[in-house]
């Protein structure tokens, strides 16, 4: 949730538009930062009302690197950006102008979010011994003695919990 509803904003702007107070004054009577005063007069300027009504959008590389091109050609900043566009963050303008420059257009390709899909492992396929590489025919033997000795680990395991609990006394 916002700490500031959308009434409060536009009062703020009210206050602003109706050239009683300044930013510094602004910011002062309602114990908000200039900053963001800054973007919600620019955002209204650009959009309306319509610019604090809640919302969330997923932008393609195009759109980032649209946006990047528009400020370096009219030089803009960031807040005023994303004012225009009606971005609600600029900080998420100012995270693709590094992503940009340290990776280029194709570090603004969204990036896929949570674990990764787990692959299923290859079923083994039991093949002829007579088919198979000397290589192969070791890897086996090897696989096959550690699968022995853990059962006969696990077998002697069983036996002395058993032995313990038929000596225990009651």
């Amino acid at each position: 949730m916002s700490k500031y509803t959308k009434e409060f904003k536009l009062a703020v702007i009210q206050d602003y538009e109706s050239f009683k107070l300044g930013y510094t004054a602004l910011s002062k009577k309602y114990d908000v930062q200039r900053s963001l005063l800054r973007k919600w007069i620019y955002g209204y300027q650009c959009h309306g009302s319509d610019y604090f009504e809640k919302r969330r959008q997923i932008y393609s590389a195009e759109f980032k690197f649209s946006i990047l091109q528009h400020i370096k050609d009219n030089h803009m900043s960031p807040i005023r950006a994303a004012a225009f566009f009606g971005i609600p963050a600029f900080t998420s303008v100012m995270q693709w102008q590094r992503l940009y420059n340290s990776g280029g257009e194709a570090a603004l390709e969204a990036k896929p979010r949570g674990r990764p899909k787990m692959t299923k492992p290859k079923p083994k396929v039991d093949k002829n011994p007579k088919v198979m590489t000397p290589e192969e025919l070791l890897e086996e033997v090897l696989n096959l003695r550690a699968e022995r000795d853990y059962l006969k680990k696990l077998q002697a395991l069983i036996q002395e919990k058993q032995l313990a609990a038929k000596t225990k006394p009651h």
